[in-house]
């Protein structure tokens, strides 16, 4: 199929960017603040906000798409286009597809971070990539969590997964005592820092890290940095945010 009949872009045609509006909290910030004195430097933000809104949306959205068309693109290069058993399945991959592009693009809409935008097109492109039919609310979750993390906290859970992850590739879940042992391999090993703490409990708000509780010889005045496990969740968040390389 020639580039230029992509499925993706077809989709990103009958999106229609040029016709996104204005988000709606963009309207009412925008209408409140016109009846308002507003002191600086409020006053400039309103002016920036109202001829910047939809320009800022329309680039974002934008920016979603290519990552995830640039990801699809990548992995066709690599490892061929999917195959698709039927034209009741492919006709299914083609809804759930427009209806995962629409919630994505609503999502990069109002994400302010470029880097998290990226990650939701990252994670739409390898699940419309993948032969497998798609599990839409698992997708729209993973995009969910996109927006909430920052590049520190994908980081973090990166790192887990590389010092956990073979401990998870074979089982459900890791023995607590195998993760609490592994632990120290981190680039953070066996210091105690609350910014490891901070990290880890905002994964762990996700579902895609588990705290292990401490050891029963530890008391109320021992100074102890909480440990995790990896779970299955985060390990598939982190394998849909990762950008495929050509030729890998």
């Amino acid at each position: 199929m020639p580039a230029d009949d992509h499925p993706f872009d077809a989709l990103a045609r009958q999106f229609e960017l040029e016709r996104i509006p204005v988000s709606p909290v963009s309207q009412a910030v925008c209408q409140i603040a016109s009846g308002l004195d507003l002191p600086w430097p409020f006053d400039k933000a309103v002016r920036m906000l109202k001829e910047h809104a939809s320009a800022d949306s329309l680039q974002k959205v934008k920016l979603m798409l290519e990552t995830c068309m640039g990801q699809v693109r990548r992995l066709e290069t690599t490892h061929g286009k999917k195959q698709t058993d039927s034209e009741a399945r492919e006709q299914k991959r083609a809804e759930d597809a427009k209806d995962l592009l629409l919630d994505a693009a609503r999502k990069a809409e109002t994400t302010r971070a470029r880097d998290r935008v990226r990650r939701i097109g990252l994670i739409l492109g390898n699940a419309i990539a993948d032969d497998a039919l798609i599990d839409v609310d698992e997708i729209e979750e993973m995009m969910r969590v996109a927006i909430e993390l920052s590049d520190k906290d994908v980081r973090f859970l990166r790192e887990l997964i590389r010092i956990e992850g073979e401990l998870l590739e074979a089982r459900d879940h890791i023995p607590r005592y195998d993760g609490y042992t592994k632990w120290e391999e981190g680039f953070w090993g066996a210091r105690t820092d609350p910014e490891i703490d901070s990290v880890f409990s905002k994964l762990e708000s996700y579902g895609l890290v588990a705290r292990i509780a401490p050891p029963n010889n530890q008391t109320i005045m021992a100074d102890y940095q909480n440990r995790y496990l990896l779970l299955k969740k985060g390990s598939l968040f982190a394998a849909l945010a990762r950008e495929a390389a050509v030729g890998a």
